[in-house]
């Protein structure tokens, strides 16, 4: 008996391989954030390279906490960028794009916003001097040892500032001149705190006011 095969055609069928969601993300990170982050200056850049290497660890498995740590980072480093007066307005508005791109990709996949927003308050700052308004005084906000905004008291001893959610210091300074100088600071904390009275008594020494800076350099004039 002669045996016989019977030839099946087999049709080729495609079969779609669904991307994970670590896949997802390796796609964002090379196809946007690494796209933006390489056009910053080296300055801006390092700021940004720790941010990528917390990206980076969800390309490979995506957990809650890493990714909230990446969030979480990211998020200090934008508010880091957008308060440095050293950074110029285009790179500015650049990290604006990329936390707006970074909020819209994992939102549109389910996820919280993950770069918070800054949401900006008024600060009225009244400074009296002796029991009378101190006109001309420099006021100076601090975020992490950095001056974020700076104004000058007006004649009714009022300043004001806008600055974002947050912890400040927040100091009046004047030089009266004769080795006399106003200096007081205190920390805030915003929304909480966003009418700030400072009524100081008495006036101090250079080596008094450098003391209390904790050795940071004197300000001779707020910007």
């Amino acid at each position: 008996m002669m045996m016989t095969e019977d030839w099946k055609t087999y049709k080729k069928v495609e079969v779609e391989i669904k991307k994970s969601f670590s896949d997802e993300v390796h796609e964002f990170l090379t196809k946007v954030f690494n796209v933006y982050i390489i056009k910053f200056s080296s300055d801006v850049f390092r700021y940004l390279e720790g941010v990528r290497d917390k990206l980076i660890s969800l390309t490979s498995h995506f957990d809650n906490e890493k990714y909230i740590d990446f969030c979480d980072s990211f998020s200090k480093v934008y508010k880091t960028i957008l308060f440095d007066k050293s950074i110029d307005p285009e790179s500015k508005k650049r990290i604006e794009e990329l936390a707006q791109k970074t909020n819209t990709f994992f939102t549109s996949r389910g996820m919280n916003p993950c770069v918070k927003e800054l949401r900006y308050y008024k600060l009225r700052i009244k400074s009296i001097f002796n029991g009378k308004n101190l006109e001309n005084a420099s006021v100076g906000v601090e975020s992490e040892g950095r001056v974020v905004a700076s104004a000058k008291t007006n004649e009714n001893g009022f300043a004001e500032v806008d600055v974002p959610e947050g912890k400040y210091i927040i100091y009046v300074y004047k030089d009266l001149g004769e080795g006399k100088y106003i200096y007081e600071e205190k920390s805030i904390l915003v929304p909480q705190e966003t009418e700030i009275v400072f009524n100081i008594k008495e006036t101090k020494s250079r080596s008094e006011v450098e003391r209390e800076r904790g050795g940071k350099p004197l300000i001779k004039e707020v910007s």
